[in-house]
Order: structure tokens, then C-alpha cells, then sequence
């Protein structure tokens, strides 16, 4: 019994603490602190969210040009960069220098070679125009305040036939519905191509 009513209280500040979270990011918009960042990587979140599965779902192909922003811990980076092959090559970029340093040692250690890291503002991509195949972010969107400018530019890079992939877990602070991610996306000229997963975690894809 006694243990029933401490995982009920567990539950409750859990609960409690998630609603006070989305109140503070509702009004204040910052990314993820790294000291933050470094508990997003864990069994329970790999569990809920397959890496494995989610880049399924972005159609990585061999050979492609790919680019991940606000990689993070590198939760979905390594699984791409292998479906990019030898060919192929992601550019994983942050705006955190310390999750990029933390990004480069987990490179290392695990010897993938067709990933190179920049640290850099989604506003303000180093690409030029039409360059990549691929562009991915997960749980990343919904803190980047100037939403319309980083779509802009991330349509700018992409390729004519090129594909944006935004996914999104229920237990992040800023989760944002599907809908209201294909709203903010079609009003800067991305078309919905294909939704999956459901409530708890879902990926779309989208075309310019």
C-alpha cells in the first residue's frame, strides 16, 4: 500500500512538473540547456521512440546529402548516418557548442565516418540553395521561436524533390499537435506528404 500511494505521488509530480514546464515554454522560447540535453538519450525515450523507426519513416536512402538540426546527444544521428552509406553524407547541426562537442566524441567512439558537425542557427543555414536531399529535426521545432524563418530557410537547401521530415514526442515540454506542425509548415509553402506514428510519437514528411 505504502508503495502504491509513493508511485501515485511520483506520478503526480511528474504530472505537475510537465504542466509547469509547457507554461514557462508557452510564453519563453530558448533551446534545450545541455545540461539538459544529456538526459534525452535514455533507455525509456529509445523505448517510447525508436530510432530505428523513425528514420525508417524519413526514407534515408544510400547516397544521399541529409542534415539534422539540433541533433543533440545524437538520439537519431548515428541510425541515419547508416542508412546514408559510405556515399552518402549528414551534416548534423546544433546551436549548443557543448552538444556538439558531446556529438563528436559519440562519433568517435562508435567510428562513423559520414557525419560532419557544425554548430549554427536554424535562421541562418552555411548551404547553398538546393543542396540536400533530406532535412530532419525531432523534438526540435517547437523551441525555435522564429518558426517561419528556419522553414524558409530550410526550404531554401533543400532539393526540388527533396523532403523535410519533423518529428515529435508527447513527453517533450514543447510538443506540438500534428496539425498545428502542418499548419506552421503549409503556411511557408511545404505540402504534407505523409504523417506516421500516433498521439504519443509521430513523424511527418513534407515536399517544397
Amino acid at each position: 500500500m505504502a508503495s502504491l500511494t509513493t508511485l501515485i505521488w511520483v506520478l503526480v509530480g511528474l504530472a505537475c512538473w510537465y504542466i509547469i514546464v509547457r507554461v514557462v515554454r508557452h510564453f519563453f522560447r530558448f533551446p534545450i540547456p545541455a545540461f539538459v540535453a544529456r538526459f534525452i538519450n535514455n533507455p525509456l525515450r529509445r523505448r517510447i521512440q525508436p530510432p530505428s523507426t523513425v528514420v525508417d519513416w524519413m526514407d534515408l536512402r544510400e547516397g544521399m546529402l541529409a542534415l539534422e538540426i539540433g541533433p543533440g546527444p545524437g538520439t537519431f544521428t548515428i541510425e541515419a548516418a547508416k542508412r546514408l552509406g559510405e556515399r552518402g553524407k549528414l551534416f548534423a547541426m546544433d546551436i549548443e557548442p557543448k552538444e556538439i562537442l558531446r556529438l563528436n566524441k559519440r562519433i568517435g567512439r562508435e567510428q562513423v565516418k559520414n557525419v560532419e558537425t557544425r554548430v549554427g542557427s536554424a535562421y541562418e543555414l552555411p548551404f547553398p540553395d538546393g543542396f540536400f536531399d533530406r532535412v530532419f529535426m525531432v523534438t526540435v521545432l517547437g523551441e525555435i521561436p522564429d518558426k517561419r524563418r528556419a522553414l524558409l530557410e530550410i526550404k531554401r537547401v533543400l532539393k526540388e524533390d527533396g523532403l523535410l521530415a519533423v518529428g515529435e514526442l508527447l513527453l517533450d515540454p514543447d510538443y506540438p499537435r500534428s496539425k498545428t506542425v502542418i499548419r506552421w509548415c503549409e503556411a511557408q509553402g511545404f505540402r504534407l506528404l505523409g504523417k506516421h506514428g500516433r498521439l504519443l510519437h509521430y513523424l511527418l514528411t513534407f515536399r517544397k
